[in-house]
C-alpha cells in the first residue's frame, strides 16, 4: 500500500512536471520568434552608429555561469545531454532485453557511457536513479523495492568500477590510436568487461544471499542438469578442503560463497562486456566531441576533475533507499545492514578526497568557459541548415499539440495522472532523442570540419 502510494505521488508530480515543461518550452519559443522578428525589423531600421558586440564567447560565459558555480562539467553543455542519452540508453537495453527475453540485461549500457565521460560518480548517480527510480516507478507488479532496490549496489558498484578505469591512461592510449589492433580491443573487452564483472559480482553474491537465492542458468534441461551435477561436485570439493583448513561451520559457508560467486561472476560476463562495448560504440559514433574534450582533454590535454558535491549527490538520492532496505521485514535485520550501509563508505570517502585534493575553483572555471565556446561553435554549424529550423519548428507544434490532448485526458478517463505521466513519458521521450541525435550531429560535423 505504502509503495503505491509512493508511486501515484511520483507519478502525480511528474504530470505536473509535464505539464510545466511544456508551458515553459512553447514560452520560450514564444520569445524567441518575438525576438527574431524584433532584429529583423532592427536590420530594416537605419543602421546604428555602433554595432553591439555579439559572439559565441559571450553566449559560453552565459551558459558556463548558470548555478552550480563549482562544478567541473557544464550543466546544458554536458551534463544534461550525457545524463539523458544515459537514462534512455538504461532503459532502452533493458526494455528490449525484457521483450526479446534475452541473457543479456543491457541496463547499464547508459550508466557506461557516463561513466566513460563523466567520471564514477556522475556514473553512479545515474546508475542510482535508472534501478532504483525510473526501474521502479514502470515496475508492472506490487513488491518493486524487493525486486529493484537491492540490485542498485551492483549497478553502483559497476559505475564506480568503469569511471574509474576511464580515467586512467591506457584508456585514453587506447581511444587516441585510430586502427586499434585486435590485441588492445582485447584488452578493453577484458578489463571493462570481464573485470567490471568481477567487481559487480561480489555485491551481487551477498544480494543473493540476502535474497535467499542461488544463480541459475536458463539453458537446456540436459545442459542444466550437467551443470548443476558439476557445480555441486564444485561445492562439496572445495567444501572438504576449506573444512580441512577453516573449520566445519566455515567450510560450509566459504564453499557456498565462492561457488556461487564464480556462477554470478560467469552470468555478469556477457552482460557487462556488450554493455561497455555498445557504449563505447555510441561515444565514438554518436558524440566524438565530448570523447575529444572530456576524456582527451580538449587542446589542452588536461581532462576535468570531480567537483566535491558529486558524493553528497550521490548520498541524498541513496539515503530513501538505504532507509528502504534496512527497514525491510525480507532482507532487513542486523545481519544484512552492513551490507546496505557499505555505499555510505566510498560516499564519505570520496567526499573527503575531493574535498581537500580536489582541483580549484578558478581553473574549474578557465577550462568550462573555454569548453562552452567550442560547444557553442560546434552547434552553431546544425543551426544554419534550413533542416533545423524545419524541425523547430515542427517541436513547436507537437509540444502544443500534445499540451491540448494531455488537457483532454482528466475528462476523457478517470485514473488521468497515470495516463497522462505515460503520454508526456512517450512525447518527451521522442523529442529527446530528436534532441541527442542532433547534437550527435553537430558534433560530427564539427570535428569532421576540424579534421580537414
Amino acid at each position: 500500500m505504502l509503495e503505491d502510494f509512493g508511486k501515484d505521488l511520483l507519478m502525480l508530480g511528474g504530470t505536473v512536471a509535464g505539464f510545466v515543461a511544456a508551458m515553459l518550452s512553447i514560452m520560450d519559443r514564444l520569445l524567441d520568434i518575438k525576438n527574431r522578428m524584433t532584429s529583423k525589423k532592427g536590420r530594416k531600421s537605419p543602421a546604428p552608429t555602433e554595432r553591439p558586440v555579439s559572439d559565441s564567447s559571450s553566449e559560453s560565459s552565459f551558459y558556463s555561469s548558470k548555478p552550480l558555480r563549482g562544478a567541473s562539467y557544464l550543466l546544458l553543455y554536458e551534463t544534461s545531454v550525457i545524463v539523458a542519452a544515459g537514462l534512455l540508453l538504461n532503459y532502452v537495453g533493458l526494455t528490449l532485453s525484457r521483450h526479446l527475453e534475452s541473457i543479456l540485461y543491457l541496463d547499464m549500457t547508459g550508466t557506461a557511457l557516463v561513466a566513460f565521460l563523466l567520471g564514477p560518480w556522475w556514473g553512479a548517480i545515474v546508475a542510482l536513479i535508472s534501478s532504483s527510480i525510473v526501474n521502479w516507478v514502470l515496475f508492472p507488479e506490487n513488491g518493486g523495492e524487493v525486486v529493484i532496490f537491492p540490485w542498485s549496489l551492483v549497478n553502483i558498484a559497476g559505475a564506480l568500477y568503469w569511471g574509474w578505469m576511464a580515467r586512467q591512461i591506457g584508456f585514453q592510449k587506447y581511444l587516441r590510436t585510430g586502427r586499434n589492433s585486435a590485441l588492445s580491443h582485447g584488452w578493453f573487452l577484458y578489463v571493462f568487461g570481464v573485470g567490471g564483472a568481477i567487481v559487480m559480482s561480489l555485491p551481487g553474491i551477498f544480494i543473493q544471499s540476502a535474497l535467499h537465492e542461488q544463480m541459475t542458468f536458463a539453458l537446456n534441461p540436459d545442459v542444466a542438469e550437467s551443470v548443476s551435477q558439476r557445480v555441486l561436485k564444485w561445492e562439496q570439493m572445495a567444501h572438504l578442503y576449506l573444512e580441512s583448513l577453516f573449520g566445519i561451520t566455515w567450510g560450509d559457508s566459504l564453499s557456498w560463497w565462492i561457488v556461487n560467486w564464480f556462477q554470478s561472476w560467469i552470468r555478469y560476463v556477457p552482460d557487462k562486456t556488450m554493455s561497455a562495448a555498445i557504449a563505447l560504440v555510441v561515444l565514438k559514433y554518436g558524440y566524438p566531441l565530448f570523447e575529444r574534450e572530456l576524456i582527451h582533454g580538449g587542446p589542452e590535454g588536461e581532462r576535468p576533475k570531480d567537483e566535491r558535491i558529486l558524493p553528497l549527490v550521490l548520498g541524498l538520492l541513496y539515503a530513501p533507499v538505504c532507509a528502504a532496505l534496512i527497514s525491510g521485514d525480507i532482507y532487513g535485520g542486523p545481519d544484512y545492514w552492513p551490507l546496505w550501509a557499505s555505499p555510505w563508505l566510498f560516499i564519505l570517502g570520496g567526499y573527503c578526497y575531493l574535498r581537500y585534493w580536489g582541483i580549484s575553483e578558478e581553473a574549474v572555471k578557465a577550462a568550462r568557459l573555454q569548453r562552452a565556446d567550442r560547444y557553442a561553435r560546434a552547434l552553431k554549424l546544425i543551426g544554419k541548415e534550413a533542416s533545423h529550423e524545419f524541425c523547430k519548428r515542427l517541436t513547436f507544434v507537437t509540444l502544443i499539440a500534445s499540451l491540448l490532448f494531455a488537457l483532454c485526458l482528466p475528462i476523457l478517463l478517470s485514473d488521468f495522472y497515470r495516463a497522462t505521466f505515460k503520454f508526456f513519458c512517450v512525447v518527451y521521450g521522442f523529442l529527446l532523442v530528436v534532441h541527442l541525435v542532433r547534437i550527435s550531429i553537430a558534433q560530427n560535423i564539427s570535428i569532421s570540419r576540424s579534421d580537414n
